[in-house]
C-alpha cells in the first residue's frame, strides 16, 4: 500500500511538471495552437489518479506473478521430497525382500545338508553290519572246511651267490680272453707279476666306471650293469694283450658295433661282437 502512494505521489509531481513546461513554451511562443494538456489542476489530478490506479493493477499483477512463482516451487519441491520418499521405501522394501531369501535359502540347505548326513550315516552302518555278517559267515565256512586260520608260510625267496671268475695272465694273453658272467659275480686278475688292467673308453656300457689296477698286482672288480666291457693291459695292448667281459645281457652291443677301432682295439671288439652274439 505505501509503495502504491508513492507511485501516485510521483506521478502527480511529474503531470505538474509536464504542465507547466507545456504553459511556458506556449506562453513564449505566442502560438495560439491547441495542446492536448490539462486545463486545470484538477484535471491533472484526475489523470494522475488514473495513472496511479493503472501502476497499482501492474505492482497487483506482478504481486500474483510472483505469488504464482512461489506456489510452483513449492510444489516441485513437494513432488522431489515425494520422490526421494518412494524411491527410498522401494530400497527398503527391496532389502526385506532380499534378506527373507536368504534366509529362505540358508534354511534350505542346512536341511539338505542334514538329510545328507543322516544318509551317509545310515550307509555306513549297514555297511558295518554287512561286513560283520560277512566275517561270521566266512568263520563259519572256515571252520566247516577244517582250514586254519593262522597264515601260510611264505617261502623267503633263493638267494643266488655271486660267484667269482679266475682270469690268468700267460706270457702276452689274457686266458680267458672272453669272460661270460651274471651281474654281481667278480672277476679276478691273477699272475700279473708285470701286467695290469685298463678299461677302454667308448667299450665300456655308458654310465659306469672306468678302471684301471696297479702294475704286477692281482687284481680283483665286481660288475653289477649289464653290458659288454672291454679292457687292455696298458704296457702290452700294442703286441693285442687284452680281454673282452660280458655281463649278462649285452645292452651295448650296438654301441660296441659302433665304435670306430683300429689295431688291437679292433681285434678285441670283433671277438667281443662274436661272443655276443652267440648267446
Amino acid at each position: 500500500m505505501r509503495h502504491s502512494r508513492s507511485i501516485i505521489t510521483v506521478s502527480i509531481i511529474i503531470a505538474i511538471a509536464v504542465f507547466v513546461v507545456a504553459a511556458v513554451s506556449s506562453f513564449i511562443s505566442g502560438s495560439s495552437e491547441h495542446y492536448d494538456r490539462p486545463s486545470s489542476p484538477a484535471e491533472v489530478i484526475e489523470k494522475m489518479t488514473e495513472v496511479g490506479e493503472s501502476l497499482t493493477e501492474t505492482n497487483q499483477i506482478e504481486e500474483t506473478t510472483e505469488s504464482s512463482e512461489q506456489l510452483a516451487e513449492a510444489a516441485q519441491q513437494e513432488a522431489e521430497a515425494l520422490e526421494t520418499r518412494t524411491q527410498e521405501e522401494v530400497v527398503e522394501n527391496t532389502t526385506q525382500a532380499v534378506e527373507t531369501a536368504i534366509e529362505s535359502a540358508q534354511e534350505t540347505s542346512q536341511s539338505v545338508t542334514e538329510r545328507a548326513n543322516e544318509a551317509i550315516a545310515a550307509a555306513e552302518n549297514a555297511a558295518a553290519e554287512g561286513r560283520a555278517e560277512a566275517e561270521a559267515r566266512l568263520e563259519e565256512v572256515t571252520k566247516e572246511a577244517g582250514i586254519s586260520e593262522e597264515p601260510a608260510e611264505v617261502a623267503a625267496p633263493a638267494t643266488v651267490e655271486s660267484k667269482n671268475h679266475t682270469v690268468t695272465a700267460q706270457g702276452l694273453i689274457y686266458d680267458p680272453l672272453v669272460v661270460t658272467i651274471a651281474p654281481g659275480d667278480s672277476v679276478s686278475w691273477t699272475n700279473m707279476s708285470t701286467h695290469n688292467t685298463e678299461s677302454l673308453e667308448g667299450l665300456i656300457p655308458e654310465g659306469t666306471e672306468m678302471w684301471i689296477s696297479a702294475m704286477s698286482e692281482n687284481y680283483s672288480r665286481t660288475f653289477t650293469e649289464e653290458g659288454i666291457y672291454i679292457y687292455k693291459c696298458t704296457p702290452h695292448f700294442g703286441a693285442g694283450m687284452g680281454g673282452v667281459i660280458i655281463v649278462g645281457n649285452p645292452v651295448n652291443l650296438d654301441q660296441i658295433k659302433s665304435f670306430d677301432a683300429k689295431g688291437a682295439t679292433r681285434r678285441l671288439v670283433n671277438r667281443a661282437i662274436q661272443a655276443a652274439e652267440a648267446m
